[in-house]
């Protein structure tokens, strides 16, 4: 028997019957499977982006509400006896100016600072 005989046989007999059917359910069980996976990456990906884009805006909101509560840089509110107001707000050059002859210095970030003082308040150092 010639090569192109047997070819021609041989698929003839895998055409015809349950190989056939079993191939074609073979066929759509994998397409059904690849189309499933590829839906699931899909929306993988979807959540990914909107989670991103969430945490974008989240944290933009947040430094926004942060940066409108934070008092402004180079001034502090000190308390004023007798004003109805009870704070007004000085630079850091006008605390230094209500403390003559001290050493001190803020620390801290801007917004946070504290008043620190550096000698000993006025007092009689002896030897």
């Amino acid at each position: 028997m010639k090569q192109t005989e047997q070819n021609r046989l041989l698929r003839g007999i895998l055409d015809d019957g349950e190989e056939a059917g079993l191939r074609a359910a073979s066929l759509a069980a994998g397409l059904k499977y690849l189309q499933r996976r590829r839906r699931r990456k899909q929306w993988t990906q979807i959540g990914l982006a909107g989670g991103t884009a969430l945490l974008v805006v989240g944290s933009f909101f947040f430094l926004t509400v942060q940066s409108a509560h934070r008092p402004r840089s180079g001034a502090v509110m000190v308390a004023t006896p007798g004003a109805d107001a009870g704070l007004r707000v000085i630079s850091d050059e006008e605390l230094f100016a209500l403390f003559p002859n001290r050493a001190m210095a803020l620390i801290g970030p801007r917004g946070h600072q504290q008043l620190v003082f550096l000698d000993r308040g006025g007092a009689s150092e002896q030897p």
